[in-house]
């Protein structure tokens, strides 16, 4: 992932804190620590557990109304999940 994923990974994280507090949705913290935990060190072995934690926040966001997070996230979910066989066309 480029520095300019991250960059706007990393702002899209703190706008959800803002948006969607913890005390509404505790999955929203959880999400936000691992996405964080991999922007510090970006590496192979947490990307499973970051495309998990930004799918799982595009969710929420969407089901929040936040669509402005949502869509945010979701070119970065499908360029996570670009490794895989899976197509938006069914």
């Amino acid at each position: 992932m480029d520095r300019f994923c991250l960059e706007i990974l990393e702002r899209t994280a703190e706008l959800a804190i803002e948006a969607m507090p913890p005390e509404q949705n505790p999955r929203v913290v959880a999400c936000v620590i691992a996405i964080r935990d991999y922007i510090e060190f970006p590496n192979a072995a947490y990307e499973r557990t970051l495309q998990t934690a930004v799918i799982e926040l595009l969710e929420i966001a969407r089901l929040n109304c936040q669509f402005l997070i949502a869509a945010r996230l979701a070119p970065i979910a499908r360029q996570l999940g670009a490794g895989r066989n899976d197509s938006d066309v069914a």
